[in-house]
């Protein structure tokens, strides 16, 4: 992936793998799929697991819904976006289906972001559990890290700091 940050503008812009286009603002990377996901053998897949792009329920007893957590770039006005998977409670999750075409601004719930982000961590740690606020809105929810963590994502998200715009060294 090319990436430029335009000095005058103080824009991010970056040339997307997927497209080959140059695109404006920050960019993201996503997993397709939560964690536990691959925990299921792959011939019991279809059997056990109900998924499309937003929603996943694993044994109708893990529910996740997918979420983004940001982090700002410094130089920029943009920020990164961490396209993740948020555990969530079966009362949370049927809240959040059944309010799902409607503009659900102001609600929300709490989760747990499950994963192993690379730069954040080093490669041979294990999968970190991380209590997260999970604010639902017209779009996809925003996943807010808890301010007492003391892990890299969660010390390092939700505008507490931010990525520099040359080489990082977490």
């Amino acid at each position: 992936m090319v990436v430029a940050i335009d000095p005058e503008k103080r824009k991010f812009s970056f040339k997307c793998a997927c497209c080959g286009e140059i695109h404006e603002g920050g960019p993201s990377f996503s997993y397709d799929r939560p964690p536990s996901y691959f925990g299921i053998p792959e011939e019991e897949r279809d059997d056990r697991i109900k998924i499309n792009s937003d929603l996943c329920v694993i044994d109708g007893e893990e529910f996740w819904i997918r979420a983004t957590l940001s982090v700002s770039i410094l130089g920029t006005e943009d920020a990164f976006l961490w396209g993740v998977w948020v555990t969530q409670s079966k009362e949370s999750f049927d809240r959040y289906v059944e309010t799902y075409e409607t503009d659900q601004s102001g609600d929300g719930s709490f989760g747990w972001l499950m994963v192993s982000m690379p730069g954040y961590a080093p490669d041979d740690q294990p999968m970190i559990s991380l209590p997260v606020d999970v604010f639902w809105g017209p779009e996809r929810p925003e996943v807010r890290i808890h301010d007492d963590q003391d892990h890299p994502p969660g010390s390092r998200s939700a505008g507490r700091d931010q990525l520099g715009t040359g080489r990082s060294s977490w």
